[in-house]
């Protein structure tokens, strides 16, 4: 999935028949004690339901949820991996979500479906929600020019600045390259930084011309929303924060979620990320820090369940598990628009056997996501793992694996 890859599946699973055999320990122990258990979690029987389709039905599902546990924890023995948590979305249901593994190793805490990851880059398509909200109220257009929120932004080039929107920074075509994050200080700046830094940056040519993916890109436009907004912040960073929260967390019911890190480490269920030497899991250093100036890049925490109800939003076209309206389908749709290298805003387009997918992965402070829906299949899937390096495997596999599953079914 990542970078396009082709995922044989028929290969995988007759690894998986392999593997299949040593897959107990402490991740099986634990998993009935999880959301709300593999069956029921999947079960789209209606109550009362009986007779022999109810239990024809149920069966099937029990065999789905038992397909996804097989491969997960395979693919988790088979990496060292020490933590994860899946969930897919069907329709309007989220019809799996468990957690695997251990949210910490030494104190042999499990992970459950509320247990918090940092979800990296599949933030920026969260950013781009954002945006598109504030485009809903008329505070500005997908393609009008920054210099139109803020007239003091330049880029290094008088034609460049003239020239980029919104549009351009969200879709990795603002010209601004990918190695100018190499020379920013990132641990002692502010986001306010970023637009001094930016004015210095060598551009790889006009707006609209060059893909190269940014974080700093992505990080203007988050903060752009934040002036356009127009709210009194003490700094950009706040104000980011407190805007997603207010048009996209909050609607949506993601309860958990949060951009400092702060609140996550008071949440019980936060847990930690790995790295692996000498075959065992050690905790890594942490990473993340309150006031990170490139936040709408990838600074989100959340549990699998949040982000399910963010992927059925997407699915339903802006309407949020709870009936809200968060944003238009107009806009919304505007940010799945692929253009230079098949990227959109804050998402990645492929396909897979015929069908669109729409995607994102992510990596930062050691832990790996990857999130995504199928349109036309109308499903949608998310994979948290706690360890970048042993969870590349499942990041990469499980996508495809998923959306397999849910075409035979």
């Amino acid at each position: 999935m990542k970078n396009q890859r082709t995922v044989h599946i028929i290969n995988l699973l007759v690894l998986l028949l392999i593997l299949l055999v040593g897959c107990g320990g402490p991740e099986a122990d634990t998993m009935a004690d999880n959301v709300p258990g593999a069956d029921e979690s999947v079960s789209l029987v209606p109550e009362g339901a009986g007779g022999a389709d109810g239990e024809e039905i149920a069966q099937d599902q029990g065999d789905f949820a038992q397909k996804i546990t097989e491969f997960v924890e395979g693919r988790m023995m088979a990496d060292g991996l020490p933590g994860a948590a899946v969930a897919v979305v069907r329709g309007d249901a989220v019809v799996f979500a468990e957690g695997f593994g251990f949210r910490d190793v030494e104190k042999q805490l499990p992970v459950t479906p509320e247990t918090l990851f940092h979800i990296g880059s599949t933030n920026k398509s969260m950013t781009a929600m954002m945006m598109a909200t504030l485009v809903d109220q008329g505070l500005f257009d997908w393609d009008t020019p920054v210099v139109e929120i803020d007239p003091d932004f330049a880029l290094s080039s008088a034609e460049a600045t003239e020239a980029v929107t919104i549009r351009h920074l969200l879709s990795m075509q603002s010209g601004i390259p990918d190695d100018a994050e190499d020379d920013f200080d990132v641990d002692d700046a502010a986001g306010e930084d970023l637009f001094a830094y930016v004015k210095t940056v060598p551009l790889l040519g006009m707006p609209g011309e060059q893909f190269s993916y940014s974080n700093i890109s992505a990080s203007l436009a988050g903060y752009l929303g934040v002036m356009a907004a127009g709210g009194r912040y003490p700094d950009l960073y706040t104000g980011y924060a407190r805007l997603l929260r207010r048009q996209v967390f909050d609607p949506i019911g993601m309860s958990a979620a949060v951009v400092h890190v702060s609140d996550a480490e008071t949440n019980p269920n936060y847990g930690k990320s790995y790295v692996i030497k000498a075959g065992n899991a050690v905790a890594a250093e942490r990473e993340d820090f309150d006031g990170d100036p490139l936040a709408p890049s990838g600074t989100v925490k959340a549990n699998v369940m949040d982000m399910a109800a963010y992927i059925s939003t997407q699915l339903h076209r802006g309407q949020a598990p709870n009936g809200t309206r968060v944003v238009s389908e107009e806009n919304l749709r505007e940010t799945w628009k692929p253009d230079l290298e098949n990227y959109a805003m804050g998402w990645e387009i492929s396909e897979h056997e015929g069908h669109e997918v729409i995607w994102h992965d992510g990596a930062y402070d050691n832990y790996v996501s990857v999130i995504g829906f199928v349109p036309d299949l109308n499903m949608g899937f998310v994979i948290l793992a706690n360890s970048e390096e042993a969870g590349e495997g499942l990041i990469d596999e499980g996508p495809a694996f998923l959306i397999a599953l849910v075409m035979d079914s």
